[in-house]
């Protein structure tokens, strides 16, 4: 231990190599304890929780000890793109720089890798685009000579919007496995056998939880055996986990599979087209039966009493039935084709996902539906995910590490941990942002507006708004907790200020976030999507303002759900779940603003409670030590000091 510690110094301290060699390193004492509280975690098979402030340098924290330690290490993170960050430009700066030549390989979901059965298939079938698809198979051929794993992301040529990538990509359920053809050349084949030989694993939360639902069969896995993880942004994990620990089944992937057989079954007998296509039939009638049963409900909502009772009754008889027979007469043509063993395993894995949704259920579970456009989701959801996080990782894993910047809350990790289901025996660390709150930013939060739940919240809201940008000169990110607020204040507003307005919603948010970054006086409408992910420093991002604090709306099924758990057993569901919850979307939101230490910037909360609500404090000592001010004419003043030179 002492001897990594040591080689931790070298690397990370005032006279290390990336002090010598990387111009511009900051030596960070919080950097340095990080890294050797996560080495110390790995040396004895400890788990741990760690925030790192915005600026922390988190990343080289715990990419250092992970590689010096020579163990087998996942790593997870909340999204693709920091995936990408880490593997394409974090580790090869290490390597360069540091003399770390750590053995690691990136892994993403399925849908993101190349199927050439697929792709064969599509320039097989015939078009009168013919010179078209020619020569775009002549662009995907010279690629394909010199791509690794098939990864799409990397055809420059191809946005993951266009329609080719559905079509040159599977699913599991549509996955031929070993009946495939091009099971040898598999791209996917060829990175897990890529992915048993590396020494660190780089994936996402996504496909983590993915392989942990995979695990519980005891015959399969996604990701090769591993002996510690670490998930950066771990305040989204709890929300991932939720998703693969439950289970769901829509009506569109019942009717979509109906469609599928019934492409294939044209060169079976007639008594075999026979029989599917009655089951086709019939389970287009029971899709279809769930579908009206939610008519009248919109959004989400518990499924519970006769509505439950008719979903199951539905499920049984109609789709169950359905589904069992297709996959009788899909298995005894297997040999027809190869397309029906796929379809066959399809058929199993429906029947499986539907005996999940039926399974009697204690309650600390939810059975909850989501109407979308044409389709109803039915979800089964766990309420409390520590017992599965102990069964599935701590118990099988020797370290688990979690970290973020927005982890904590009141200053401690008891929300975290409780949610996770951490035990005693757990490493903890607070590592504060070392950029200068009081110098870089300012709170501004009117004590005039009407709380919230008035009548004229939103009307006067709308007004102060424009006070705000008027005075910041856009260079605005607006986040709010609903998209009825951010629709009425964007239409109260757009024709009334001088500078471009987007919208969520409008555009892609790759797209959105281009537009704002460029545009240095436009203003960005949003709501939760971009609480956390947006990176926008400098000056184009010079104006938070969040319209009210971000509890987790009651009216939504799990949190609800979760509220009368907590109630149940006699706990405070508002301060031990809500107000948590609510901390750390804030502080995700406030991460949107100051990035780097030459950022300056304001923070407007139009909502009051945090000053007039007892439980404002828990907010006010959760964030950083920000200059609070009441007044407009502080923003002038503030926002002088910047005029013409970036934030």
């Amino acid at each position: 231990m002492a001897c990594i510690e040591k080689e931790i110094e070298k690397i990370l301290g005032p006279q290390g190599r990336l002090a010598k060699g990387l111009e511009g390193f900051e030596v960070r004492p919080s950097q340095l304890e990080m890294a050797k509280t996560i080495a110390g975690a790995l040396d004895k098979g400890l788990n741990a929780v760690l925030e790192a402030g915005t600026g922390t340098g988190k990343t080289f924290s715990y990419l250092v000890p992970i590689i010096l330690s020579r163990r087998k290490t996942v790593i997870s993170t909340g999204t693709k793109n920091l995936q990408e960050q880490i593997f394409s430009k974090d580790i090869p700066l290490l390597s360069s720089l540091a003399g770390l030549n750590p053995d690691v390989v990136m892994m993403k979901g399925r849908n993101n890798y190349l199927c050439l059965h697929r792709y064969h298939q599509f320039f097989l079938q015939p078009t009168i685009l013919q010179k078209d698809k020619e020569s775009l198979k002549e662009r995907f051929d010279k690629w394909m000579g010199r791509t690794e794993f098939g990864d799409l992301s990397e055809v420059s040529f191809m946005k993951e919007s266009d329609p080719l990538w559905d079509a040159f990509t599977c699913s599991s359920e549509q996955c031929l496995g070993s009946e495939c053809m091009f099971f040898d050349e598999c791209f996917i084949n060829r990175l897990r056998r890529r992915a048993a030989e590396a020494e660190i694993i780089i994936v996402n939360h996504h496909l983590f939880f993915a392989d942990l639902k995979v695990r519980q069969s005891g015959f399969a896995e996604i990701i090769p055996r591993f002996e510690a993880a670490l998930f950066d942004e771990a305040h989204d994990v709890e929300e991932t986990a939720v998703t693969y620990f439950g289970e769901s089944i829509s009506t569109r992937q019942l009717t979509e599979f109906a469609a599928d057989v019934e492409k294939e079954m044209a060169i079976l007998d007639k008594n075999a087209q026979m029989r599917l296509k009655r089951a086709t039939d019939k389970l287009r009638t029971g899709s279809e039966q769930i579908r009206k049963s939610f008519h009248g409900l919109e959004g989400k909502g518990t499924v519970e009493g006769n509505l439950l009772n008719f979903l199951h009754d539905t499920l049984r008889r109609t789709v169950l039935n359905a589904l069992s027979v297709m996959g009788q007469v899909l298995e005894e043509f297997r040999s027809e084709s190869f397309v029906f063993s796929g379809l066959s395993v399809r058929a199993q894995n429906l029947i499986e996902k539907i005996e999940e949704i039926l399974r009697v259920r204690d309650d600390k579970w939810l059975v909850w539906f989501e109407q979308r456009r044409k389709t109803v989701a039915i979800h089964v959801s766990p309420l409390d995910i520590s017992d599965q996080m102990q069964e599935h990782l701590f118990s099988r894993v020797k370290t688990v590490i979690f970290t973020s910047a927005t982890i904590s809350t009141n200053g401690n990790f008891d929300y975290i941990c409780s949610r996770l289901g951490l035990g005693e025996d757990v490493l903890m660390g607070l590592y504060p942002s070392h950029f200068d709150f009081t110098r870089q930013a300012l709170m501004y939060i009117p004590t005039d507006l009407p709380l919230p739940s008035e009548p004229q919240f939103v009307t006067q809201a709308a007004r102060r708004i424009s006070e705000i940008l008027r005075r910041s000169a856009g260079r605005a990110l607006l986040l709010f907790t609903s998209y009825q607020n951010m629709n009425l204040i964007y239409q109260s507003l757009v024709d009334t200020l001088p500078f471009a307005m987007y919208k969520q919603g409008d555009a892609p948010r790759t797209e959105l976030l281009n537009e704002f970054k460029d545009d240095l006086h436009s203003v960005l409408f949003a709501t939760g999507a971009f609480w956390q992910g947006v990176d926008v420093p400098g000056e184009s991002l010079s104006c938070l303002i969040i319209d009210k604090l971000p509890f987790d709306s009651p009216g939504e099924p799990l949190v609800a759900a979760r509220i009368k758990v907590i109630r149940a057993r006699g706990g405070n569901p508002f301060l031990e779940y809500q107000v948590p919850s609510a901390i750390i979307s804030l502080r995700q939101g406030l991460g949107r603003l100051i990035r780097k230490k030459t950022d300056r910037g304001i923070m407007a909360i139009l909502d009051k409670r945090i000053l007039t609500h007892r439980y404002g404090k828990f907010f006010l000592q959760s964030l950083p030590a920000i200059p609070i001010t009441h007044e407009l004419k502080d923003l002038e003043m503030f926002l002088g000091q910047e005029a013409g030179v970036g934030r």
